[in-house]
């Protein structure tokens, strides 16, 4: 072996020393990436049942709200009712039916 072989196994074995270290770092920091998507994972799933809350609450308060304008329209109607009875029987009793 001469100079330049010698000089040659030394630059490879520090290059390999360096992708080494290279290597280790980045399985660190894929390990710290998919730790970091398992807890976005669990995150969107927690948003997912917060959406789905937050539609069942609106339609909830969407009943609600139509509650008051339902009882309004029934009462209206029970006394449209009332007077269609009292014009009726009018009608009935001029016409001279009893």
């Amino acid at each position: 072996m001469d100079k330049d072989d010698i000089k040659l196994i030394t630059e490879i074995d520090q290059r390999s020393k360096s992708n080494t270290r290279r290597l280790d770092e980045h399985d660190i920091k894929i390990a710290k990436l998919s730790d970091v998507y398992v807890a976005l994972t669990q995150v969107s799933d927690k948003v997912n049942v917060i959406d789905d809350d937050v539609k069942e609450i609106k339609s909830d308060l969407q009943d609600i709200k139509e509650k008051p304008t339902k009882r309004y329209e029934q009462v209206v109607g029970y006394i449209l009712s009332a007077l269609v009875c009292v014009i009726i029987a009018l009608v009935f009793t001029k016409i001279g039916l009893k």
